[in-house]
């Protein structure tokens, strides 16, 4: 008989250690996601795909949208470090002064996964999920080049706080040369009103001026407008950067030369899968570059217009 319950004894500690395990195993992982913003279809397209990965998962996801404010988004981060979260995904819009908020995450325990944007201290982080943002400007440059052979006045519409930008117009100017003039910068903080206002300004102080280069869509969507408003269509063009829908759509339709092209499927989808091998004990490496390529009239019709590569 006692053989009997020291054997039952032993199977209910088997399958309570068994229990234990699963649980274990099952611990659900709440992560943070920042974005600059999710006023721009680029980090929306990420922001879903990263969510349908996490949950299906089981495990949560709490996005905050600083609306392209670096005060806030540190705010942000700090409110999110205070639900626990066992992950930060990040992209930030200031590259610099986000390192307040990697101190804090630090301090918290809280490993970081940048992605998109690369910041300028690294130290903080574990690994950066980018696109070849130089190649992405140089691509532009290449095409701007055979598109326009006898050269001209260039605009650039910047938003140099965020490091991605910085090295999209330092492969553009190391594709151009001394191509063309570029007669200056201008921030419209990659966002479309912005950057409209901003070509405007460029637009009307400028009557010669051959093209605009922007580091994103959103602004060359904003340069089109521009463009369209002063109605200088085929006389000025315009690129941008991203593959967005938008422009893809611009593109076919005339009204946009060309955008050097991301793939935000892959940057969400690989941002996610570095969060879990981390948590999981993994080393990461310290970047993951994922290419960019040109799309112009002569490819797009190569790609979904309505979606995202």
């Amino acid at each position: 008989m006692r053989r009997i319950v020291a054997t039952a004894l032993a199977a209910v500690f088997v399958l309570s250690a068994f229990s234990y395990a699963l649980s274990a195993e099952k611990k659900q992982y709440i992560f943070g996601h920042s974005p600059p913003t999710m006023n721009n279809p680029f980090f929306m397209w990420i922001e879903n795909n990263a969510r349908r990965t996490i949950e299906s998962n089981g495990d949560k996801m709490f996005t905050l949208d600083p609306q392209n404010d670096p005060q806030k988004q540190i705010s942000q981060i700090e409110d999110l470090l205070t639900q626990g979260i066992d992950c930060m995904l990040l992209c930030p819009f200031d590259s610099a002064s986000i390192k307040n908020a990697m101190v804090a995450c630090q301090k918290a325990n809280v490993p970081i996964i940048i992605f998109d944007t690369p910041v300028l201290d690294p130290q903080y982080v574990e690994t950066t999920v980018a696109s070849d943002n130089v190649n992405a400007g140089f691509v532009v440059g290449e095409d701007m080049k055979k598109v326009l052979p006898n050269g001209g006045k260039v605009a650039i519409l910047h938003s140099p706080t965020a490091q991605t930008c910085v090295l999209r117009v330092e492969g553009f100017y190391k594709s151009i040369g001394d191509s063309f003039e570029v007669i200056g910068e201008w921030d419209g903080k990659g966002d479309t009103a912005e950057s409209m206002m901003k070509a405007e300004d460029v637009i009307m102080g400028n009557p010669d001026l051959v093209a605009f280069f922007c580091i994103n869509d959103p602004s060359a969507i904003g340069a089109v407008q521009a463009v369209e408003s002063a109605k200088k269509t085929g006389e000025i063009l315009v690129w941008g950067v991203d593959g967005a829908p938008e422009a893809k759509h611009a593109i076919k339709n005339g009204r946009m030369i060309g955008t050097g092209a991301q793939s935000p499927l892959n940057i969400g989808k690989i941002s996610v899968e570095a969060a879990y091998k981390h948590l999981a004990g993994e080393k990461l490496p310290t970047d993951t570059v994922v290419p960019t390529f040109i799309i112009n009239k002569d490819n797009i019709d190569q790609f979904d217009l309505d979606g995202w590569q």
